[in-house]
């Protein structure tokens, strides 16, 4: 019997493991091999963050960050996809907007910045962001990053406040 808990235990290990590997295909629904041509190349992660949080906690624990430590406890998961020498960018990036449509989720920001464009798009639900996706692209290269979670604007907004301070210094 203890044998057949042991081998469940390792079997449910592996499949909660299997979510953390480095793939070379995409992770998103927006984007596939065919539509980014054959000599694109896509590197994509997923990391649950019941594996990475007591990593996270421990760095910012010495760092003495109440605020950032608070937004990163109620992060779910994190989503990445970076897309290299895609053919039919533009096709690419109608395809991303059309999932956005899909999902129902709103544009926060758009930026320019040194020749990419960067796009922060959000799904809210009662007053709390429960994904968000960032997206980073420019000629070549696309950056696709999405946060699940549950936490408010307030939450970025002091994040984002208390890493200016300390880069400012």
């Amino acid at each position: 019997m203890k044998r057949l808990l042991y081998t469940f235990c390792a079997i449910a290990l592996l499949f909660s493991m299997q979510s953390c590997y480095v793939k070379r295909g995409s992770n998103m629904s927006f984007v596939d091999r065919s539509l980014a041509g054959r000599d694109a190349e896509i590197v994509s992660m997923r990391m649950p963050m019941f594996l990475a949080r007591p990593f996270i906690v421990k760095e910012l624990a010495s760092e003495e960050n109440e605020l950032v430590r608070k937004a990163i406890l109620n992060i779910k998961s994190v989503k990445f996809m970076a897309l290299s020498n895609a053919q039919n960018t533009d096709r690419i990036y109608k395809s991303f907007s059309n999932y956005l449509d899909h999902q129902n989720m709103e544009e926060f920001a758009s930026l320019y910045s040194d020749g990419s464009r960067i796009s922060i798009n959000g799904k809210i639900k009662k007053n709390k962001i429960k994904k968000l996706l960032l997206c980073i692209s420019d000629d070549q290269d696309q950056i696709y990053v999405e946060v699940k979670g549950n936490f408010s604007m307030d939450d970025i907004s002091n994040s984002i406040n208390v890493y200016e301070k300390k880069s400012s210094l």
